[in-house]
């Protein structure tokens, strides 16, 4: 069934618009047209914008829309980054419902469709979201799903929901404390979003990769109703260009840019929201993390950085006194610092 032939009624089937930001990632864009024009899904307009690529980024895109049926429509803007490119995307955007394509990532045929009739059958439901299977850049699975870990599930997966078929529509008081501890793993790349969610809200820009993090707190906070498929829909492709976390390769570098960065949002969040005595433990809790074992831990004690390494440890205590496992690797750190400190003394 398709989005052409879905209702069989007069009434059109629902518009998606597809919103593509891509910066200097020709080589991927082949495979990312091919994916979104066989979709069986077809009541969809795909917006591409160019985030100042400096390859050959629009001729490729002219080279390879222009057999596509659909409305291509082609946005040249200075960088401004993948949130400003997104930003831009929804200001052209056309459809009741809006999805986020990255170029280098793949959705697989019957991804729209079902997101699409998870929607109908659930009227209610504001933001849908499907697993996605991690490869790398040659193809070979990294991880099965991104709902599970070696572990096993991913936390979220115990929240309550109310099933309406496939679909899990959560329906718990926890979802923004399970969010900010452990994430909910609803990535724009695996998500389709009813285009009201935007409506007076944008994406922060500035942020390089963890605003949709920050975006979904908001979008939770102001009580929309999200729900997911259990089943992989998207191939999320692991490769060094990646700009989140999950690159391959990925530097202490790279890596305490993200985590300094995290912290600007949660503190922001903390400063413009208005949580529960519940969810502003949770915040701090993961702002604790971040500063103790990411910055203090990571970045700085695993770099000989010693100065910055207690000083975020003291800051993430401060966050969360209570936590025995970062207590108990502040006293060994502060043992080994002592015993640094006499060798070179001694020395």
């Amino acid at each position: 069934m398709t989005g052409r032939a879905r209702h069989a009624s007069d009434e059109p089937a629902p518009l998606v618009s597809i919103i593509l930001p891509t910066f200097n990632r020709a080589r991927f864009l082949p495979e990312a047209f091919e994916s979104i024009r066989t979709q069986s899904w077809e009541r969809w307009e795909l917006i591409v914008v160019d985030d100042g690529s400096t390859d050959d980024t629009a001729a490729v895109v002219r080279e390879c829309t222009r057999a596509i049926a659909q409305k291509v429509e082609y946005v040249h803007h200075a960088n401004k980054g993948a949130y400003g490119a997104r930003n831009t995307g929804l200001d052209h955007a056309a459809g009741e419902y809006v999805a986020f394509f990255d170029s280098d990532d793949l959705w697989l045929p019957e991804y729209l469709e079902r997101c699409l009739n998870a929607f109908e059958a659930a009227p209610e439901v504001d933001w849908v979201f499907a697993a996605c299977r991690s490869v790398d850049e040659t193809g070979a699975i990294i991880q099965p799903t991104t709902f599970e870990t070696d572990l096993g599930p991913r936390p979220f997966l115990f929240l309550k929901t109310k099933d309406v078929g496939a679909l899990r529509i959560i329906d718990d008081p926890m979802a923004i404390e399970c969010h900010l501890l452990n994430g909910i793993y609803c990535g724009l790349q695996n998500s389709v979003i009813r285009r009201d969610v935007f409506a007076g809200h944008r994406f922060w820009e500035g942020y390089r990769v963890v605003e949709d993090v920050f975006f979904l707190t908001r979008a939770l906070a102001r009580g929309i109703r999200l729900a997911y498929l259990a089943n992989v829909q998207v191939v999320y492709r692991i490769h060094g260009g990646n700009s989140s976390g999950s690159a391959a390769g990925l530097n202490r570098e790279a890596f305490c840019r993200i985590r300094r960065e995290s912290i600007l949002g949660l503190e922001r969040l903390q400063q413009e929201l208005a949580l529960t005595p519940r969810q502003q433990r949770a915040l701090r809790r993961s702002l604790s993390r971040h500063y103790f074992w990411d910055i203090g831990y990571v970045c700085c004690w695993e770099a000989n950085d010693i100065a910055g390494a207690f000083a975020a440890f003291n800051h993430g205590l401060r966050l969360d006194p209570f936590d025995g496992r970062m207590w108990k690797t502040y006293a060994s750190c502060l043992v080994r610092s002592v015993f640094r400190r006499t060798v070179r003394t001694q020395g």
